[in-house]
């Protein structure tokens, strides 16, 4: 906490007898009030009032962006010369920039040939499902539906699981998992 200080320490020199009289008078008052003072130097408010003056005088002296100077990180571009130029006239041209030195190889999208076993599997178990969605709605024939129609899931769901051999068509060697960049 700031101390009581006397911003007069050094008064200016003066024949009055005016301004000692009074520093008496302020000595004589703080004397007789010290206890009051100290209690309110201690005070809640006093210790508020501080810690809002430390963070105003830190925030005062704090580094503010507007102190920079642009000069002090990079120099000016040359005229007609800026960050977003490109060597390149248009869009049009990056593919060719691109592809200059590309390993790459587009995806194949075609499915290739559907086995007449895969798509009775599926035909099976897309029918089973909608029968048994079917059974649910209808209570009258729910115990036929939902017989013939689990059935039919049940050998749709097993059938393409049975035939699932995993993605060996695609693999080059024995150690390799499948994953590709």
């Amino acid at each position: 906490m700031t101390g009581n200080k006397d911003s007069n320490a050094n008064p200016p020199s003066s024949n009055d007898g005016a301004n000692d009289d009074e520093r008496r008078q302020w000595e004589e008052f703080i004397s007789s009030h010290e206890n009051d003072l100290d209690e309110v130097a201690r005070s809640r408010s006093a210790r508020k009032f501080d810690k809002a003056a430390r963070k105003a005088e830190k925030k005062k002296a704090q580094f503010n962006v507007q102190d920079l100077k642009a000069e002090a990180f990079a120099q000016a571009p040359p005229a007609g010369r800026g960050p977003r130029d490109f060597r390149n006239s248009s869009w049009l041209d990056v593919d060719e920039m691109m592809d200059g030195d590309s390993t790459f190889t587009p995806p194949n999208p075609s499915l290739g040939p559907i086995s007449g076993s895969g798509l009775l599997f599926v035909i099976l178990l897309v029918a089973g499902v909608l029968g048994l969605v079917a059974a649910v709605l209808l209570p009258s024939m729910a115990s036929l539906l939902g017989t013939v129609c689990g059935v039919m899931t049940l050998i749709g769901a097993g059938g393409l699981f049975a035939r699932h051999r995993g993605h060996t068509e695609t693999r080059r060697d024995v150690f390799d998992d499948g994953a590709r960049v």
